[in-house]
This record gives structure tokens, sequence and C-alpha cells, in this order.
């Protein structure tokens, strides 16, 4: 080589050295860049941590870091949608593509996905992340949450089972995720198997979620050995044995499961003694809320009193009211045949300033539960005295001006011998709800659809009619056939077998009696499930509606949601034509609501209410899309989730206060209404919609005997049944509009009467 290739040789790897070194020195530089913002963001230093961050986000790996720890820092400063959309940002860059961020920081990702109706991105990733943590239980969740939507959560939850696997470590956070799911599904079994036999090990922060768990399963199985046995491997392990004497007491009230030495009512307050030494304060405010129940149950309203006296100066006793406790204790105290006789006054009275009106008044206690509010004329300055009798729910009032635009509302509780001052305050204006009917043309056949919401009460359906705020439903209740239905006892499990089940126990027998007995227990709110349910296994079995109406040319579709201990058939199942038998088409279990839908439900505050929210939504979208379908011939549908709200949110409206109607329990209400308008209006001319609760709801801890029934369409003329049919003749009336005459309880509930009968109101 000569010495001119030599030199010009060695310059150029002079050249490629320094290229190399510069490289070095500015990636080493942008390295300790990443590290001082990510010491700043790990010491709370936020200002610092954004300042130094700015810029540093990248796809390769130092880019990532900085990215995440940039993304804490907008978190800490309540920027979290801007982390997420960081994050989101380099996900869809090839290079980290398959980059997968910490737990906490993907959950925000798939969140944001979901929020910007990308399910298919959202799912995506939560698959992998869940995958990539398995140890990450929040993440599993948020993974069915959202796929589960989208592939059936059924089917999720057994794509993810099929991960457990012995050899792969506890995988706690995965077993603990389906272990929430199952048992929002109310499947004690699954749950039991999901979780194994093996806790976490002490001192493991899923160690007293696990036990809990174990302990809600074992309870609603019955296992009282199980269920001892596990509380006393939890304290063994180093388990705070004053929350787990507080976890047996309220696991046994929940599930009705005697302890052989103590009752309910002293177990309860046993855990209290130690109330000071619980960490938790929903602890000992469920332990109390359970005691109040439990007393009032057994009748011994002055000891429920001082409870709730004590407990609701420390705690929110969510549900229930001194005044419900009050009342009851005074309906208790009334011979039955003296209650009538007795009264009390609501004094009304506007501002000075306010303008004259009418006030709607719910009527009195003799009234039916559908009967329509009184008017009164109210003017300022002129008190207006209305007497009311005693009942163990408040009274209700609305005001509208002379435009009749309702400018308040509330409820009151008039008090015997006494007078009861209400200051009707007005508000803004508020416009009644409109609605308007597109009926389909005829097809020639006939198709019913009910929608069975789950508590539905009669008595906050007239108090949201008086608002103007159930457009759908009035329109129902003009042009179609109502009745106020008796459902005895008053729970969902009892309503549910005598609309599907029809003929069973109709003989009476001494077993027969025993179960009846067992599901009036049950319809105890402190009890909840039937105790003496195993009868039902040796009971008569008859043919369901569903076999009956799918028997010819007609499709009947099931969506009662059985599950836990309400046995309304196999959920899902679509039976016929001619008797064929077969699984339904998978149905979202809930969906994100909409952004008009969030602004209607504005009173949605806790995650709970949330996800019930999200549930009806996506039930009443599976009805909607069956309608339109136009297979199913037949569908019944319950709203199971609006009962857990009821009992949840019912309490806030029964005080004597002014409430205008804002209450999350009352959004349902007005989202229920507007949906069923929907799928009215998916319905043609031939077709039936109708509108039936399983019972009502008397207190946050009991429910209603008395029970709605609307049905409007082809053939239905408008009229009232007389008396209170018994729900038991629900299936009998459906039956006879696909023309199936049967010898099922006939209890008066003539939808389509014969020629010439005579019905109340027609």
């Amino acid at each position: 080589m000569s010495r001119r290739a030599q030199l010009l040789l060695a310059a150029g790897l002079l050249s490629v050295l320094a290229f190399t070194g510069a490289v070095g020195v500015q990636r080493m530089g942008r390295q300790l860049a990443v590290a001082r913002a990510c010491e700043a963001v790990a010491h709370e230093r936020v200002e610092e941590a954004l300042l130094l961050s700015d810029g540093l986000a990248g796809a390769d790996p130092d880019g990532r870091l900085a990215a995440e720890c940039r993304c804490r820092a907008l978190a800490a400063a309540g920027r979290m949608e801007a982390c997420a959309e960081l994050l989101d940002g380099l996900l869809r860059l090839p290079e980290a593509a398959a980059w997968i961020p910490a737990p906490d920081l993907s959950a925000a990702v798939v969140r944001l996905r979901r929020a910007r109706g990308e399910p298919e991105r959202a799912a995506d990733l939560a698959r992998r992340a869940a995958a990539a943590h398995p140890e990450d239980g929040p993440l599993h969740q948020l993974e069915i949450a959202t796929r589960g939507p989208r592939e059936g959560e059924a089917a999720v939850l057994a794509e993810l089972e099929a991960r457990l696997d012995p050899g792969a470590g506890p995988q706690l956070g995965l077993r603990l995720a389906l272990a929430i799911s199952h048992s929002r599904r109310q499947e004690p079994a699954r749950v039991a198997a999901v979780l194994g036999e093996q806790p976490p090990p002490a001192g493991h922060p899923y160690q007293t979620f696990w036990f809990q768990a174990r302990a809600w399963a074992l309870a609603a199985l019955g296992d009282l050995d199980g269920l001892r046995a596990g509380y006393e491997q939890w304290r063994e392990l180093g388990g705070d044995p004053v929350a787990i004497e507080a976890d047996y007491a309220l696991q046994l009230s929940i599930a009705q499961l005697p302890d052989p030495e103590r009752d309910w009512i002293s177990l309860l307050r046993a855990a209290l003694e130690h109330e000071e030494a619980l960490r938790d304060p929903k602890v000992p405010a469920a332990l109390y809320l359970r005691l109040v129940g439990h007393l009032m149950v057994a009748g011994r309203y002055d000891e429920a009193l001082r409870v709730f006296d004590r407990a609701s100066a420390r705690y929110e006793l969510a549900g229930i009211t001194r005044e419900q406790i009050v009342q009851r204790r005074l309906v208790a105290a009334l011979d039955p045949a003296a209650r009538a006789a007795v009264h009390g006054t609501l004094v009304f009275q506007l501002p000075p300033e306010a303008p004259a009106g009418s006030l709607w008044v719910s009527p009195g206690s003799e009234a039916e539960p559908d009967a329509d509010f009184e008017r009164h004329a109210l003017a300022p300055g002129v008190p207006l005295r209305v007497e009311r009798g005693v009942r163990v729910t408040p009274e209700r009032w609305v005001f509208q001006d002379a435009a009749g635009l309702v400018r308040a509302s509330g409820s009151a509780w008039p008090v015997i011998g006494s007078e009861v001052a209400v200051r009707v305050e007005p508000g803004p204006p508020v416009a009644p709800r409109a609605f308007e009917r597109s009926e389909r043309a005829a097809d020639g056949r006939r198709r019913v659809f009910v929608v069975l919401p789950d508590c539905a009460d009669w008595r906050l359906v007239q108090y949201l009619r008086a608002r103007g705020e159930l457009p759908v439903l009035e329109a129902l209740l003009a042009s179609g056939f109502r009745a106020v239905l008796t459902s005895d006892p008053p729970l969902t499990a009892a309503a549910m077998e005598k609309l599907v089940w029809p003929e069973r126990g109709r003989e009476v027998s001494f077993l027969g009696e025993l179960n009846r007995l067992g599901l009036e227990l049950g319809g105890l709110a402190s009890i909840g499930r039937n105790p003496l349910g195993f009868l039902s296994a040796v009971l008569p079995e008859s043919r369901s509606l569903f076999e009956v109406v799918g028997a010819g040319p007609h499709v009947a579709a099931n969506l009662l949601f059985s599950h836990g201990g309400i046995d309304a058939g196999h959920n899902a199942a679509w039976t016929g034509p001619h008797g064929a038998r077969r699984d339904g088409p998978r149905l979202a279990a809930w969906r994100e609501l909409t952004e008009a839908e969030r602004a209607e439900w504005p009173d949605a505050r806790s995650e709970r209410a949330r996800e019930h929210a999200r549930t009806i939504a996506a039930e009443l979208d599976a009805a909607l899309e069956l309608a339109r379908a136009g297979e199913v011939d037949l569908l019944l549908l319950r709203v199971e989730p609006l009962d857990l709200l009821t009992h949840e949110l019912f309490g806030e409206l029964t005080a004597t206060r002014q409430d205008d109607g804002r209450s999350g329990l009352l959004d349902a209400y007005r989202h229920l209404d507007r949906r069923i308008g929907e799928l009215w209006n998916a319905l043609d001319a031939d077709d039936v919609l109708v509108v039936l609760s399983d019972h009502g709801i008397k207190t946050a801890l009991e429910h209603e005997s008395d029970a709605i029934f609307v049905a409007a369409g082809a053939g239905i003329a408008p009229g009232r049944a007389p008396g209170r049919p018994e729900i038991a003749g629900v299936p009998h009336a459906l039956a006879a509009l696909f023309g199936q005459e049967t010898a099922w309880p006939d209890t008066g509930l003539a939808i389509v009467p014969p020629a010439g009968a005579e019905v109340a109101g027609r």
C-alpha cells in the first residue's frame, strides 16, 4: 500500500473514531439527563421533572424510560390524560410497538383508547400488558373489562382461566381478577375454584383480599366448616384478629349463614366492640348498617334507632335514614285498622318573591300506587295544608309555575298529630322531556319484547311522571294496558320462578311450603337468599315459558340473567323454532357511556355507580340489537343493576328535603325511559312492548310487594286491570299473545281479553 493510501486510511479511521466518541458522549449526556429527570420524579419535584424531561421521550430504550418518568410527573401534576397521550403516541411508532409500559401506565393508555372509541387497540394493549405483568391484579381486571364487551365476558374468563398454571408461580393477580369477575356474576363456586387452596404468604399485599373473597364464596355456598377453617388459617398467617372477626360477622350476615353459638346481631355487636381498631372506616359502617337491618327485621326499632344515631354521627350509613326507622316503628305500633284514621299535616309555603303555580302531591296511603298526584293551587304567602296518613314511604311533591314548567320537587314525612313545614324554593324552570313515536310498518308477524327493570317502583315512577321526565312510559300508559301486580314474596328469585316456571309448586306439598318459606325469608334485605333453596332440586319440574313459546314456529330468548340464587332458566339461551335449543349470540356485558349519556347521568359519582350505568347501557343495547335483527319473537330482558342501584341510593330519596329530581337512582329511571323508547321505535305495528318489574322498593332494606306492569302494541286496548293481579299470571298472558292456550294461572291480567269482556278503565 502506498504512503498516500495509508494516510487516507488512517484519516478515515480517526474520523470514524471521533464520530463514535461523539455519539457515545452524546448518548451518555442524554442518559444523564433522563436519570436527573427520573430522580426529580422519585423525590416528587414535579415542576423540575417536567422541565428536565421535556424533549427526552422517544422510541429507543432511553427515550421510553424518559417517557415513563415524564408521564409520572404529568400524572402528579393532575394531567393524566397528557401522560396517556404521550405513551400512546410512542406505542404507535413501529420501533416501540412491542413495548409494554409499567402496569399503571399501561392501564392509563388502555383507558385513553377506550375513551377515544378505539376498543380493538385498547383490548390489544390490555391483553399484552396483563400477560407481561402476570402478578398485577388490577391490570387483569382491566383486561377483562376491556375485552369482555367485544369478545364476551364468559369467553374471556375461560381464556384467562386457561392461563392458570401451577408451574407458573402463584399468579395471584390473575386469580384475584378472575375471582372479582365471578363474584360480580354471583358465581361463588367459580370464585373458590380460581382462588385455589393456597393462600398468599404472610405479609403479601393480596392476602387480605384473597381470604375475604374466598370467605364470600364459601359463605354463599353455605360451607360453614370451610369458612371457619379459612378464618383460622388467616389467623395463623398473621391476619389482624379484629379485622377477621368483623369480616366473619359480615359474611355470615350477608349470606344468612347461622353460627352455631351466636346469632347475627350478637356477632355484629361483638365485632363493633373493637370498632376503633378497624382501619378501614367502611368496615364499621357496613357492620352498623347490617346491625340496624337485623334489628329492624326483628322488630326491635328502638334499638335500631339508638344504633343508627350512634353510628350516623361517625359514618355515612348509605341507604337508610333516621326518618325511615322512626316511621317503621310508628307503623308497626299501629293497629292496621287504625292507620287510615291517623294523619299528619304537611304545610307547603312559597317565598314571597316566588311565582304562583300548582303543587302536585302524591295521593294518600289509601290510594293505589299508580294513582296520579293531586293538584293544589299554591301562591306566595298562602300556606297550603295537606293531610296525609301513615305509611313507610315519604310523600312526594312537585311544584310547577303558571306555564306548567317544573320549578321544584322533593319529599316530606308527615308526623302524626303535628304540622311539618315544607318550604318550596323554586329554581330554574325544567321543561318536560319529549318522546316521538315512530312506529315501523307492520310485517304480519307479532313479536313481544319484555323489559324487566329489577326493583322498579310505581311510586318513583309516579314522582318522575309528575316531573314530566318519563315521556316514553307516559305514552305506554296512555296507549296500553297497565296493572299494579302483587309480587309475594317480593324478591327477584320468587318472581323469576313464577315468570319462567308457571307450574312449579302449584300442587302444594310439605316440600313446596318449606321452599316458599325459604323464599319469604330470602326476601328480607338482611337475608337476601333462600336458605332452603336446596329444596328446589326435588320439586316437580315443568315446562318453562320459553319452551312453550318456542315449541312452535317462534323463537324465545332468555336474558333474565339467572345466577346465584336466581333460577330463571339458562341465561342467554334461545328456544325455538320447533323446540330447538341453542346459545344466543354473544352480547356485550357492559360498555362505556357516551358523552351524551354521561351528561344525562351526572350523579353516577362512584365507580360502582358508573359500573351499574355501563351495564344497564349494554343490556338495553342488547334488546335494541335483537329487535333490529328480527330473529327473536319473545324476549325477556332483566335489567338487574337497577336493583343494586336502588338499594345503594334509595335512602337519599327518603328524607324531608327538596331534591329537585337530582339522584343517581332517578338518573337510571330517566335513562331507562329513553332507551325503552328506542326499543319501542325499533318494533313495528304488529309488535307488543311490555315493561314489568319483579317488585318495588319499600325502604333501602326491604322490597315492596307491588310491581309495575304495562303492555302496549298490536291488539292491546288501553285500560287497567282491576285490583292487584298476581305476578304469576304474567306467563299465561304472554303465551296468549302467541295464541298459546295454557293451564297456567290466570290472575286477571287480561292483556287481550275475550270479545265483549269488560276491563276496568276501558
